[in-house]
């Protein structure tokens, strides 16, 4: 089998970020770097089905040049080979992305795309999705279970109270979500193995983004909190607290 995992290079989520003068875009100079969490589980599950069933893993990433070191990570978990779409810029929206990477997984003949179901800086959670309407094959996203069968897979999703179940035929999309497993950690082996392994570089142009950015703002500070002892009085402070201060109950 064949499969493709797209990785995004996410902020550390320790990580606290800075915002230009115009409050619109992301200061990236001092952030700490890592793959997608989601994405990472997502590597886990075609590592654990090319180990279990053959066949390869191939990584590919769309960014600047940074992002080299994510795929260089991916290859240490034990990806076969990694491409690069580069671009001078990470899009912020997920209709650019998802039609930038369509010709590399429509070319490359791959039997199953995996990704994360969504990433932890935007939460658009929309790539899966709407890879899956561009290359016109079957999709399903935030799954926790995965089987492979020949040429059918069944997935597993969480719906309100229950599980819900989904046979398709392959190639499909599947968006992964991180409760699937714990993705390994590179064994020292396979990250001096990962240094030789190949990074296909693609220069890509991107699509004009129909997603403007008009303000971001970072979450106000937390204040310091307050410990109170039972006794006489409490319970009406508290209340006063939850309704004046807090402005959780009207």
């Amino acid at each position: 089998m064949k499969i493709a995992v797209c990785i995004k290079q996410t902020a550390d989520t320790e990580t606290v970020p800075g915002l230009d003068a115009d409050g619109t875009r992301v200061l990236t100079d001092d952030i700490t770097w890592i793959i997608n969490p989601h994405d990472e589980s997502a590597l886990e599950v075609a590592l654990r089905q090319v180990e279990e069933y053959g066949g390869s893993v191939t990584v590919l990433a769309l960014g600047p040049q940074r992002v080299q070191k994510a795929l260089r990570e991916g290859l240490a978990m034990g990806a076969d080979r990694a491409i690069h779409l580069r671009c001078e810029r990470m899009p912020n929206d997920a209709r650019v992305t998802a039609r930038a990477l369509k010709p590399i997984l429509e070319s490359e003949g791959f039997d199953l795309v995996l990704a994360g179901q969504v990433s932890v800086d935007n939460g658009g959670g929309q790539l899966p999705q709407r890879l899956g309407v561009l290359l016109g094959w079957p999709s399903v996203s935030a799954v926790e279970g995965l089987e492979v069968d020949g040429r059918k897979l069944t997935a597993q999703r969480p719906v309100e109270g229950g599980r819900e179940q989904h046979e398709l035929n392959l190639p499909a999309v599947i968006g992964i979500n991180r409760r699937i497993g714990e993705p390994r950690y590179p064994s020292f082996r396979n990250i001096m193995k990962a240094k030789r392994k190949p990074v296909i570089a693609i220069e890509v142009t991107l699509e004009p983004s129909q997603l403007v950015c008009e303000q971001l703002r970072l979450p106000p500070q937390k204040t310091a909190g307050q410990i109170m002892t039972y006794g006489p009085g409490v319970a009406d402070r508290v209340a006063h607290l939850i309704r004046s201060e807090a402005g959780i109950v009207w």
